[in-house]
């Protein structure tokens, strides 16, 4: 039995096994890997002292901070969360019995659920482009998505393939207008009003069919980079231990990060807090660690 589960392994799930085994709590971490949203990030300008930082890097001083610390690890992914007096956290190997839980478990990549999509993941349709960008030098590819996140896959692009062009369904890109003047100076071509309807090719993707402003288009490319936003991964969790918001986010309440089950917590990007942020993550996983242990010391 343990004191505490923390499932997921981003920076609020990190930094609530780093307070928790400072509480001296017996704590145990479950998370598929410590990548996650930050790990797949290019570049970071936002995280305090520090200047410039790949997500990678950043996470992987996160994993090294953390196993400073008297805090059992395994790497699982749950698939189920329940309580009856106690909770039971089951992965696909083991099940797991705590007192507190804090879910920790972030976002994941949003797809766009047309014809093609899966059939093409891994044969020219790309999530992360930190990942894969370097597979498609000097190939035509498409981004889709006008946010940051497109912004920026689009940039670094800019650097490994030979044309990008960045695909927006909404009448106007939301990102930051810094990095929607860098995309255009680092030559990315940006269609606004046009959305991918179908993906096509043969053994890889050949070829996007989109609308734009009503008409049908056809565009024959090597790859395609969907970065249209994320979504809360809750899928294990037992029906009725929390409340969800029209995002499917968990709601917690603000100041102790309290889902309505007694016991049960929850941090960073999963919950309903507003901001998406590395830094916001992090405070959210300290929040809810001394919530848990405060309610542990009841």
């Amino acid at each position: 039995m343990y004191d505490l589960i923390i499932i997921g392994g981003g920076p609020a799930g990190i930094t609530a096994g780093i307070y928790a085994s400072r509480k001296k709590l017996k704590t145990l971490i479950l998370t598929k890997d410590f990548i996650g949203q930050t790990g797949l990030t290019g570049t970071i300008e936002n995280w305090p002292g520090e200047k410039s930082i790949t997500g990678l890097e950043l996470m992987n001083k996160f994993e090294r901070h953390l196993k400073n610390y008297d805090v059992e690890i395994k790497e699982e992914e749950v698939i189920s969360l329940e309580k009856d007096k106690d909770f039971s956290v089951k992965t696909k190997k083991e099940e797991f019995n705590s007192k507190a839980v804090i879910i920790a478990t972030g976002r994941k990549a949003r797809a766009l659920n047309i014809p093609g999509e899966k059939e093409f993941v891994g044969k020219g349709v790309v999530y992360c482009t930190t990942c894969d960008a370097p597979l498609f030098k000097d190939k035509k590819v498409v981004v889709v998505g006008g946010g940051n996140a497109g912004l920026e896959s689009a940039i670094e692009l800019t650097d490994h393939t030979s044309e990008v062009f960045l695909f927006e369904a909404a009448l106007r890109l939301s990102g930051d207008e810094f990095l929607q003047e860098r995309a255009k100076e680092k030559g990315v071509e940006i269609f606004t009003n046009r959305k991918i309807k179908e993906i096509k090719g043969s053994s890889f993707v050949e070829e996007v069919i989109f609308d734009d402003s009503g008409e049908e288009g056809k565009m024959q490319i090597e790859g395609i980079f969907i970065q249209i936003g994320s979504i809360p991964i809750t899928e294990f969790i037992g029906d009725d231990l929390v409340d969800f918001n029209q995002s499917g986010e968990v709601v917690v309440d603000s100041k102790t990060c309290k889902t309505k089950t007694d016991g049960l917590f929850a941090a960073g990007d999963v919950t309903d807090a507003r901001d998406k942020q590395i830094v916001v993550a992090t405070g959210e996983g300290t929040k809810a660690s001394l919530s848990a242990y405060n309610y542990l010391k009841k």
